[in-house]
């Protein structure tokens, strides 16, 4: 990748890859010229998480052994395989498959632009602990690096702006969710009871342990609330509410270049730090499931022997639990996965 000569340059789907777009996810050609709103944003939103997954393989299997002779998948085999931001376009729109982030986002948002929807696309730091509260969990405040772009959505003389995340995978909130920096914050039902969001305006959270940066501006963090198995959600949520809140990540309003995206990308993709060359997950939103999800997940454990497991979570038949159910076993070789996943996820090869 050259550098490049405008850092803020915009990519933006012309009329006929936008229309394959919405085939990808299932949506009506009609759509083409609607104005962008905030139900059209919800609607591009909830079909997108519904058809195009979370997909880390292109780091751990070359395009060129799907075909030939099944071979054991080696997790990380293929570190610098991930397409680079809106160059995705071709592997998720008309080879049926996902990708991570810095892909998945820069594409979706190059497919919302053709509606006239402003997107600005952002960094945001994952917080480490998930599904823990923070406030009493000894890991306390726990923060990762700069690996999770998401995108910030507005159009023109609309007076707000929403958070889309394409790419999150598990614990996804399905939603636009508008920011706020009314010190309350926004608080959203997910797709069903049992899920219920949070976006904060204010400084990123620190343990009393840990020492605050010099210079700090406030960003936004998005929370996901969890309480008792079996206990649906009841906006509004207040400190009496059963349950606590747990971050997902936490992001500055702030517009980032191109080349920075690309460094951020090596980090998660190619560095010999990479966090996503440690595992293999394709993961999903069910369509019309109310929020249930399917993943295939594997990570190299001593004494698990190599098959990826195959499982559904959330949805309003699991009432708040994360435990996975319907869950198949999937041997990793890339025989055995090329057919799986061109059954249950429709992955072209």
């Amino acid at each position: 990748m050259s550098f490049p000569a405008d850092p803020y340059a915009q990519a933006k789907l012309n009329r006929a890859d936008a229309g394959a777009y919405l085939e990808r996810i299932k949506l009506p050609a009609t759509l083409l010229d609607s104005p962008p709103s905030l139900s059209l944003l919800s609607t591009l939103f909830l079909s997108h998480l519904e058809e195009i997954p979370k997909d880390t393989s292109p780091l751990h299997v070359p395009e060129e052994q799907w075909d030939g002779p099944s071979t054991p998948i080696k997790l990380s085999s293929a570190f610098t395989n991930m397409p680079l931001g809106a160059s995705a376009f071709d592997r998720i729109v008309h080879e049926n498959k996902g990708a991570f982030c810095f892909s998945i986002n820069a594409s979706f948002a190059s497919f919302l632009r053709y509606f006239g929807f402003t997107i600005s696309e952002l960094v945001g730091r994952s917080f480490k602990s998930l599904g823990n509260d923070p406030t009493t969990h000894p890991d306390g405040w726990k923060w990762g690096t700069l690996t999770h772009q998401l995108l910030v959505a507005g159009w023109p003389d609309h007076p707000d702006r929403y958070l889309v995340d394409g790419a999150w995978g598990p614990w996804n909130l399905a939603k636009p969710i508008k920011l706020t920096t009314d010190p309350a914050g926004e608080t959203i039902l997910g797709l069903n009871d049992f899920e219920a969001y949070r976006l904060s305006y204010e400084e990123l959270p620190l343990s009393l342990h840990m020492t605050p940066p010099v210079d700090n501006i406030p960003g936004y963090t998005l929370y996901r609330r969890i309480a008792p198995v079996g206990t649906p959600h009841a906006l509004p949520i207040t400190p009496n509410s059963p349950g606590y809140w747990s971050p997902l990540f936490h992001f500055l309003p702030v517009s980032v270049p191109l080349a920075d995206f690309a460094l951020y990308h090596h980090f998660s993709a190619s560095h010999e730090m990479a966090s996503f060359t440690a595992f293999w997950l394709i993961t999903r939103i069910i369509p019309g499931s109310g929020g249930a999800r399917r993943s295939m997940m594997y990570a190299e454990k001593a004494g698990e022997g190599t098959r990826a497991k195959v499982y559904t979570t959330g949805g309003p038949e699991a009432q708040g639990s994360d435990e996975g159910r319907d869950v198949e076993w999937v041997e990793m070789d890339t025989g055995t996965v090329k057919a799986y996943l061109t059954k249950e996820f429709g992955f072209k090869f």
